[in-house]
């Protein structure tokens, strides 16, 4: 087509294809066509003179406020090159981009720092160099970064082995929060960390020593990350065997006729599951067993009650076993105070026998009688706490209770059995029970004394023959305080002199029996 001239301006005009073949740079033409007038730049290209408005259509890209910067994407029609963007807050500032891109007519990319959601809703507007603009209202907002709810620091001090479940959270006014261990940061081993939620539960691993784990947690929008450092102290403890029995009762004796009581079995107390904090110290104290009736003098008499066994320190309650009550005289005129004890000590004539001590152990038997006025029989003493004691049901000795069988030494012992009655010439006395509670006697001597030691059985009764000379009741024996642990613990670091033990075998455990004195262990 050839190239038609503009009468008036000498500027040729046409179509696309009307375009001057060979064109200077500088060289005008009225387009047509494309409704333009367009100049030949050094470029070797045909540029409109007059730029048209540029549009804005939509942004894609976000703004951090952690970082307070955010990259974002333009599209829109007619951007050129040299076009750069602006924010406009809600206040009506209007805060240029840090760098603009021209990427086409089409789409441009900008970099804004600065801005603050205090402000948003931002207008978008993209300004070419002729100072046309487009703009897109409300367009951008700020990332809001997550706000911790948590105080860093400590979360709390736990038993080593146990269930945990602690909650570390924050709060988002725009986003989902999702949670994350801080790259280098773990958790104890067996805790695991929601990442929906936040929570830390599962169950802390055994150690030997207290120990604190520090972590770091990211809190996440997807967008921005904010870290907060914690920790959680797991206390040492051992999850041990515990077996602690008072002393047992003395034996009682009328010193005429008829015999005496026998002694109460000491308290006995176990657990599968004491819980001692290790680096932690824990007092001791062994009960000895009480004596028989007072050998200076030939008067009726109780045996006296055995001493109470007793362990204290950090993680559980004191745990007492008390000791077992002595075995009463016939002509006493009724119980003593000391008759009751742990496990009650046996009757006799006119005295009843002693009641015992809940979840310690048993009644005494009770006395029994032929002739109410002047002949009576011992009763038995008190039994372990797991037994009964046994009666006769004819006018003899009482047998003292059965003693309790324990294995927590690696073999199985019985503990804790009452002291048989005594009685007078011609009948037969009580016999201790299991065995190891000491036997009544018949007629002249002393009632006998528990056996073996470190049981806490109680003393028999002593007998009578109507000539004042069976007047010795049998002494308890000593108390005992057990602790059986897994050997894959430390050994106890620290026994006092004081304390009398030994280490009785048991495979996979170490066993400490201390059987007399007092004084402090250190685990």
């Amino acid at each position: 087509m050839a190239i038609k001239k503009s009468s008036g301006s000498g500027i040729p005009f046409g179509n696309n294809a009307g375009r001057p073949a060979v064109p200077g740079t500088g060289q005008l033409y009225s387009n047509g066509e494309t409704q333009r007038l367009e100049l030949y730049t050094s470029a070797g290209s045909w540029e409109n003179i007059v730029q048209e408005v540029p549009g804005v259509s939509s942004i894609t890209g976000n703004y951090s406020q952690q970082t307070d910067s955010g990259v974002i994407t333009i599209y829109g029609t007619n951007f050129v090159n040299g076009a750069y963007a602006t924010a406009i807050g809600t206040n009506g500032v209007q805060i240029n981009a840090a760098s603009t891109v021209y990427n086409s007519l089409v789409q441009l990319t900008a970099t804004f720092t600065g801005l603050s959601n205090a402000q948003e809703p931002y207008d978008i507007k993209v300004t070419n160099p002729s100072n046309l603009f487009g703009i897109i209202p409300d367009a951008l907002y700020i990332n809001a970064s997550p706000v911790w709810i948590t105080s860093s620091g400590s979360l709390g001090t736990f038993n080593e082995q146990v269930s945990i479940s602690i909650s570390a959270t924050a709060t988002d006014s725009d986003s989902t929060i999702s949670y994350a261990l801080a790259s280098g940061s773990s958790l104890p081993s067996g805790v695991t960390l929601n990442s929906s939620s936040g929570l830390i539960s599962g169950t802390l691993p055994d150690i030997s020593t207290d120990t604190t784990y520090t972590f770091t947690i990211n809190a996440s929008d997807g967008l921005n990350i904010i870290p907060r450092t914690f920790s959680i102290t797991s206390t040492a403890q051992l999850i041990a065997e515990t077996l602690v029995v008072g002393g047992g009762g003395g034996g009682g004796s009328n010193g005429n006729t008829t015999g005496g009581g026998g002694g109460g079995a000491g308290g006995y107390l176990y657990s599968s599951s004491t819980t001692f904090l290790k680096a932690n110290s824990y007092s001791l104290s062994i009960g000895t067993g009480g004596v028989g009736r007072n050998q200076s003098t030939n008067s009726p008499s109780s045996g006296s009650k055995g001493g109470s066994s007793s362990i204290s320190g950090s993680g559980f309650s004191t745990i007492t076993a008390g000791g077992g009550g002595g075995g009463a005289s016939n002509q006493s005129g009724g119980k003593l105070s000391d008759v009751d004890g742990a496990s009650g000590g046996g009757g006799n004539y006119n005295t009843p026998a002693g009641s015992g001590t809940v979840g310690q152990g048993n009644a005494g038997a009770n006395g029994e009688g032929v002739n109410a006025t002047w002949v009576s029989f011992g009763g038995g003493g008190g039994g372990g706490s797991a037994a009964t004691p046994s009666q006769p049901a004819t006018g003899f000795g009482g047998t003292g209770g059965i003693g309790t069988a324990n294995s927590i030494t690696g073999t199985s012992l019985y503990y804790a059995a009452g002291g048989g009655g005594g009685v007078r010439s011609g009948y037969t006395a009580g016999l201790g029970g299991s065995s190891i509670g000491g036997n009544g006697v018949v007629g002249t001597g002393a009632g006998g004394n528990a056996s073996p030691a470190n049981r806490g059985s109680g003393g028999g009764g002593g007998g009578g023959d109507g000539l004042n000379t069976g007047y010795i009741g049998g002494t308890g024996s000593d108390g005992v305080i057990v602790i059986a642990y897994p050997n894959t613990f430390p050994a106890i670091t620290t026994i006092p002199g004081t304390l009398t033990y030994d280490q009785p075998t048991r495979s996979g455990y170490r066993v400490y029996r201390f059987t007399g004195g007092s004084g402090t262990i250190t685990f």
